[in-house]
């Protein structure tokens, strides 16, 4: 399997977001990706002390196997970033 471009990746990462232990889960649900079928976290630190960052977290399922991607960003940036991950393409077609 090929990896998705930089272009489509610019600004994520992959794997468990290395601060999730301790944040609470603002909302969890079902999204559908182009790239698959996703269960979507967003959580919020638990000692924000007046931060707007947004943590989230994707978990796909995709034909070459399960993806975890995740992104921070301020709460007034979270449509964009939501935005962006509609555009993402499987990486083979």
């Amino acid at each position: 399997m090929t990896e998705l471009s930089a272009g489509q990746t610019g600004g994520w990462r992959y794997g468990i977001h290395p601060r999730a232990v301790g944040m609470q889960i603002r909302s969890l649900g079902r999204v559908d990706l182009p790239i698959g079928e996703a269960l979507r976290v967003e959580m919020v630190s638990a000692d924000q002390g007046g931060e707007d960052v947004v943590h989230v977290q994707y978990y796909i399922a995709t034909e070459a196997g399960g993806w975890a991607l995740w992104h921070s960003c301020p709460e007034a940036d979270l449509a964009a970033r939501d935005a962006a991950v509609q555009t993402l393409t499987p990486p083979l077609k």
